[in-house]
């Protein structure tokens, strides 16, 4: 099961994400500070899928935690993309949980990471 394609194609239907992001999704890497000229998408998975809904001894969904951060060097671009985040994961039935919302004074590079909870249909 691969939950990371999941998600990035769960955000690439997004008109908003896809054209703020596309090209700058990262999985588990992040960028360096110089390359943040356009905001960034960081997905790094928390644990690793759980079996959950057990019938007829199989399982029937993976539980999933994750986190997904924004990036960018400007603060309302970063919030309207977490929340355009935020939003195409609900579509795919993951809710935030909690989260980090931090200004790096040194790099100028706005980060807002949320933590993401949600169950996929074995297949």
């Amino acid at each position: 099961m691969d939950v990371l394609g999941i998600i990035y194609d769960a955000l690439m239907v997004d008109p908003y994400i896809k054209e703020t992001a596309n090209g700058r999704i990262k999985f588990y890497e992040f960028p360096e500070t110089g390359e943040v000229t356009a905001p960034f998408i960081i997905i790094d998975p928390l644990d690793v899928p759980l079996p959950q809904d057990f019938a007829d001894n199989t399982w029937l969904t993976y539980d999933c935690l994750l986190q997904i951060e924004a990036w960018s060097k400007k603060r309302a671009a970063t919030r309207e993309l977490s929340e355009q985040i935020r939003n195409a994961m609900w579509n795919v039935g993951f809710s935030q949980g909690s989260g980090v919302d931090e200004w790096d004074k040194d790099t100028g590079i706005f980060r807002d990471a949320r933590r993401y909870r949600g169950k996929i249909i074995s297949r």
